[in-house]
């Protein structure tokens, strides 16, 4: 798995990947009108387990990138693993209303920072940032449908914080905890329908 080098946040990850996805976009980061970080933990500490999310990560992105335009909206989102894909959607939502020309679209995440090593599921968790910039166009495109939901009755909690599986570790530090059977079937059930109503849709 890839881990971030001890040094870095995800906001540091998410402030690289930006910049990289600006520079491939060729535009003038004081153009952007939003700026929408995905993720679910926030920054992590090497070596600590807690969870800063004070300011957001989309104002220490933007804050990173120099920004100065206050018009340039910055905010976070936490959509679990979607979150990058929901922000596209936001991003294309606020063009196609006429709110906005650019967006900025991050997804960032340092999962071993909160993952329990004596936990089986731990080895699919690794660290990762992505950045895109959606922009208006008069050509024809963007996402032709999307289907998102949310499934909150018996799945709310198949994702969720816990203690270690080591007993000899302090039962104060939550850890990042899965159900893993139980989103493994999930996912064989609800993804094909959910990709099937898309396709049909566009």
């Amino acid at each position: 798995r890839r881990y971030a080098e001890t040094h870095l946040k995800a906001s540091d990850l998410g402030s690289i990947a930006a910049e990289k996805a600006i520079n491939d976009a060729n535009i003038d980061p004081e153009t952007l009108d939003y700026i929408i970080v995905a993720h679910n933990f926030g920054d992590v500490e090497y070596g600590n387990h807690q969870s800063d999310v004070l300011p957001s990560l989309a104002v220490r992105i933007k804050h990173n990138l120099r920004i100065r335009n206050p018009k340039c909206v910055a905010y976070d989102i936490l959509f679990g693993c979607p979150g990058w894909v929901e922000g596209v959607i936001q991003a294309q939502a606020f063009i196609k209303a006429g709110m906005a020309k650019k967006c900025l679209v991050v997804g960032t995440e340092t999962l071993s920072r909160v993952l329990d090593v004596y936990d089986r599921d731990c080895m699919i968790f690794s660290d990762g940032a992505g950045a895109t910039v959606v922009e208006e166009t008069s050509e024809p495109g963007g996402i032709l449908s999307f289907d998102t939901l949310s499934f909150t009755y018996n799945e709310a909690f198949y994702l969720q914080y816990g203690n270690s599986n080591n007993r000899d570790l302090s039962q104060n530090t939550r850890y990042i905890k899965m159900n893993g059977r139980k989103i493994y079937e999930f996912a064989l059930i609800q993804v094909p329908r959910a990709m099937k109503d898309c396709l049909d849709a566009s």
